[in-house]
């Protein structure tokens, strides 16, 4: 047993309809990328939440997956794709480019 908290999905993952009861691999997807940001960061007991949420603001995409990390300092990065358009390489790229967070693609 892992002391690894894994992701954070709050509400049926961000208020999708269907959430992740109904999507089971979504759960799977949000718990690598929350793997992945802890190795690549460098911070393994650091709580990592990943949730795609239906995006409201003008001019935004319908669907965004947001990365947060829940440490100090607090870190964020939006992307603008459902959870499963993400793959490693992206979560990867991003964090590279930006390890401290703030970036929306």
């Amino acid at each position: 047993m892992s002391d690894n908290p894994g992701p954070i999905v709050t509400g049926p993952l961000g208020g999708i309809p269907g959430g992740a009861a109904r999507e089971p691999s979504r759960g799977r997807r949000a718990t690598e990328i929350a793997d992945l940001v802890r190795l690549q960061l460098g911070l393994p007991d650091a709580a990592v939440t990943v949730s795609q949420l239906a995006c409201r603001e003008p001019g935004c995409p319908p669907v965004e997956t947001v990365i947060a990390v829940l440490a100090t300092p607090s870190r964020r990065w939006t992307i603008h794709r459902p959870l499963a358009e993400i793959d490693d390489a992206l979560v990867s790229g991003l964090l590279t480019h930006d390890p401290h967070g703030a970036t929306h693609v």
